[in-house]
């Protein structure tokens, strides 16, 4: 029996919104478009073929295959599954977000293949992770996303789009996550793919669902706003931004954004304001920077 995809994703966010027990590789894979039971089952086949070529890896450093495998070895398998990753493919960094399209790429034979964006390969890592039985969290900035594995009271920081990123110490600015929140960065990536292409009401209905199984989601917000914005929802687009200002008070974007919303009210001191706490957050935001020259009557070059 065939289930439509729309009512199988929502059932699972409806789930994950609730705290139901939900298996994150299923969701990723429903996430990335499978209508299907067999298309799941084939993906999850992919996945075990990527599984045990990791395996071969354990093995061959005296690695124990095992389902919870004991604390001292947690270190060395996720460092061990971060090498297999970009020796399989040393150009990892690419265009895909989901799952099922970052799998295909990794099994691609040609090695330099590109494989995915930080949320892409950060959901494969993930998912490979779990069935190795470590501890995994998110790390999520405006801009990136970073695994965090928990050893006892050690953390170890992860970033998938460098070849030198097991243990990177660049959390700074990041907010964590459990692994299931990985929903709400796929649901955002689709937002703003389906932003770029014009499709505003899908975008807007993505926006909404990363909020759903993930309030505490910044970027998701500063999105919703801006189809607000385009829709004319000017205060809905101002409560948006305020939002993902208190969820992440440097996030430089929100504050511009929400001036050019109070600019276009004509609350000028106030967008004013925010113009120059965007440029306080990050003194290279040149957006800022230009809508204040416009604010105050001067032509930029």
């Amino acid at each position: 029996m065939k289930l439509q995809t729309f009512d199988h994703e929502e059932t699972i966010l409806r789930n994950i919104k609730d705290g139901t027990a939900v298996s994150l590789e299923r969701a990723l894979l429903v996430l990335s478009g499978l209508k299907t039971e067999e298309e799941i089952r084939s993906y999850q086949h992919k996945i075990d073929t990527i599984y045990s070529r990791l395996l071969k890896k354990f093995n061959s450093r005296s690695l124990s295959d095992r389902s919870e495998p004991p604390l001292y070895l947690h270190r060395p398998i996720a460092k061990c599954l971060f090498e297999y990753l970009w020796i399989s493919k040393p150009k990892r960094f690419g265009e895909y977000f989901l799952l099922a399209d970052v799998i295909d790429a990794q099994l691609t034979p040609d090695v330099n293949h590109l494989v995915g964006t930080c949320v892409g390969l950060t959901s494969l890592y993930s998912v490979l992770g779990v069935r190795a039985g470590l501890n995994l969290s998110l790390l999520v900035a405006s801009d990136h996303l970073l695994s965090r594995l928990r050893v006892g009271q050690q953390t170890i920081d992860i970033d998938h789009t460098d070849p030198q990123g097991f243990d990177c110490h660049k959390s700074e600015g990041f907010y964590e996550f459990s692994l299931l929140a990985l929903t709400a960065n796929i649901l955002n990536s689709r937002g703003l793919r389906n932003e770029s292409n014009g499709k505003f009401t899908a975008a807007k209905a993505d926006y909404q669902k990363a909020i759903l199984v993930n309030p505490e989601y910044a970027n998701a917000c500063n999105n919703r706003g801006n189809m607000r914005f385009r829709d004319k929802d000017i205060e809905g687009a101002i409560a948006d931004y305020t939002q993902a200002i208190r969820l992440n008070p440097c996030f430089c974007e929100a504050y511009c954004n929400r001036g050019m919303a109070k600019q276009w009210l004509g609350l000028y001191d106030e967008a004013r304001q925010d113009y120059q706490m965007a440029m306080n957050s990050n003194s290279e935001y040149s957006d800022a920077r230009k809508c204040l020259l416009v604010l105050d009557g001067i032509e930029y070059n």
